[in-house]
């Protein structure tokens, strides 16, 4: 320090260039600072959202939580999971390093859970760089003369303006809330069900696990890939009634 001292007090006019070079580049940074209302920050983060019927936190956390994090977490790049899970919906937030590409850990990650969505009991697995809790920018209300149906005004939302507005330029998501969906209820007699020795949980659980779509895996023929897929959803309610609920063989001899 005092040598620091000594040196101004003996070559003052070097310290004094010193000083005004400092403050020159100074000056010329923030001329060439940048500034933004809204900069571009590439926020290292991506989010793994399940929806899965109306099974409990508990059971979200057991069946796709747990194997969605010890999937993340052998990732390129990761430094945290953390997981956010409710009745029928969970959150799994990935956070990477700032030197990670961003793109390419978004493909590692979509193709390490297809998987899973593909096999799992999930209704749906999205991956996205956008979190689904973040308050919405712009909302609309949409409204036609000429569409009474509101399942039809769902449809031409999700298929058409959906579409559009998720191709412009900075758009991170779409999302619909409030629209109707078509729905079967099932109405189960109780003492059909105790006669036949079946609970109302047996039921769903028949009805869930016939109405989805299996992955058959692939085969390759002439250089080609060929994607196996097995349709099982329902198409028409007669096909609902027509399921068998359970099977039971009686030995006769």
């Amino acid at each position: 320090m005092h040598a620091l001292a000594r040196f101004s007090v003996r070559y003052p006019t070097t310290v004094l260039m010193l000083i005004l070079a400092i403050l020159l580049l100074g000056y010329i940074s923030f001329q060439q600072l940048g500034m933004d209302l809204f900069p571009d920050l590439n926020n290292p983060r991506l989010f793994v959202e399940i929806t899965a019927g109306e099974r409990p936190p508990e059971e979200m956390e057991r069946q796709f939580v747990d194997r969605v994090e010890a999937t993340a977490a052998r990732g390129r790049g990761v430094v945290n999971v953390a997981s956010i899970a409710e009745t029928g919906r969970a959150l799994v937030t990935v956070e990477y390093g700032w030197q990670t590409d961003m793109d390419e850990a978004f493909l590692d990650l979509q193709k390490s859970v297809a998987d899973m969505s593909q096999r799992s009991d999930a209704d749906e697995v999205v991956v996205s760089q956008h979190d689904p809790n973040a308050q919405p920018v712009v909302v609309a209300a949409f409204y036609h003369p000429q569409i009474e149906d509101l399942d039809a005004l769902r449809q031409t939302a999700q298929n058409i303006i959906r579409t559009e507005l998720i191709r412009l330029p900075g758009v991170a998501a779409v999302e619909l809330v409030g629209e109707r969906r078509r729905e079967v209820e099932v109405l189960a007699d109780p003492y059909r069900l105790e006669a036949y020795g079946l609970t109302a949980e047996r039921l769903a659980a028949s009805i869930q696990a016939a109405n989805r779509n299996m992955s058959g895996g692939s085969i390759v023929e002439m250089g080609r890939r060929y994607v196996i897929k097995g349709v099982g959803e329902f198409v028409s309610v007669d096909e609902l009634g027509d399921l068998i609920v359970a099977q039971k063989t009686s030995a006769v001899g």
